[in-house]
């Protein structure tokens, strides 16, 4: 049996669009036509792929175990025509990066403009996404590189630890003035015992930064003021600037608010605390030449911001990688 590449194309756009005239539409065809070539497939394997509702189509469980399959060919097969295709010195096409919101603020300027300039023909996608989907989009073969604030214990991924983040006690003037103890409390630190007086507003416990919060109060014996969990840190800055409570950051997350002296950040000390971010990919999907030139332009890049501390209270821990001589720093 003899599956066509077309067709497990067009199979992957409808699953991904959840309706096959939003596919249609994608994919520059009749919807007549399409629906024919899904049908094909779906006497060719003698089960169907879809469940069909007033509002489109959903997966089922055979469609499921499809999609795995055809996104991984698919994958190895743009790999194979675009290492044909390209040379080494001009790689095109598609690379895909997730990035959390926290790390994209810092990237995807200098990053896009180190890629443009070098290499016009690869075309950019920069995704922002919590830190804890990025590993399934890799290993779907959905993007090609992320960065996380944490790694996996599976075979299937590579972790590469690039850099430590200090983490800050994120008040208002008002707040620390209230809660801090006196006239004779440190105004320039923040032990993490102390923090506990203060009402706190903390990430939710499905994220990483969570992770990290809670095993360096439950190791300090600190038991935390929580008035409220939320999941974006956007939010949380928000209730912090309304004097709902204060947080724990790192100093990258705030180093806009404190431009604009809306905020006060304190180093954490008594534990110093920080936080690792990881630059990650699949370990079983092959990477093209344009993601590999990627990736390394991405290193690079925050080796760049670090260095010059564009990136704040952030220090390099992973070496850069011996490319080809042609990846520079972001200016």
């Amino acid at each position: 049996m003899r599956l066509d590449l077309r067709a497990l194309r067009s199979f992957v756009t409808v699953a991904s669009a959840g309706s096959i005239s939003s596919a249609a539409q994608s994919l520059h065809i009749a919807q007549p036509a399409l629906s024919v070539q899904i049908k094909q497939l779906e006497e060719q394997l003698g089960a169907a792929l879809f469940d069909r509702h007033p509002r489109g189509v959903a997966l089922t469980a055979v469609g499921e175990r499809l999609l795995g399959h055809a996104v991984e060919i698919l994958r190895r097969v743009d790999v194979a025509y675009d290492d044909v295709r390209q040379a080494v010195d001009q790689p095109g096409g598609q690379v895909a990066i997730a990035l959390p919101q926290s790390v994209a603020k810092f990237v995807t300027v200098p990053l896009v403009q180190a890629v443009v300039r070098q290499w016009p023909r690869i075309h950019l996608q920069m995704v922002e996404m919590s830190s804890g989907y990025i590993p399934q989009q890799l290993l779907h073969g959905l993007v090609d590189i992320g960065m996380t604030f944490g790694t996996e214990d599976d075979a299937r991924m590579r972790f590469m630890h690039v850099l430590q983040e200090e983490l800050a006690f994120v008040t208002t003037a008002q707040q620390l003035a209230r809660y801090r103890g006196g006239p004779d409390g440190d105004a320039t630190h923040m032990a993490l015992h102390d923090a506990a007086r203060f009402p706190m507003v903390l990430p939710t416990t499905t994220q990483s930064l969570r992770r990290v919060l809670d095993a360096y109060m439950a190791k300090a014996g600190v038991a935390p003021r929580i008035v409220v969990e939320v999941n974006t840190i956007h939010e949380i800055l928000a209730l912090v600037a309304a004097g709902i409570g204060s947080t724990i950051l790192s100093f990258a997350a705030v180093h806009d608010m404190l431009a604009a002296r809306q905020l006060l950040a304190l180093p954490v000390g008594r534990p110093a605390m920080s936080r690792s971010i990881y630059a990650c990919r699949s370990a079983t999907l092959p990477m093209s030449i344009a993601a590999t030139k990627v990736h390394e332009q991405l290193l690079a890049t925050i080796v760049s911001l670090s260095s010059s501390q564009r990136w704040p209270r952030s220090t390099v821990i992973a070496a850069l990688p011996q490319g080809d001589g042609r990846v520079v720093p972001s200016g």
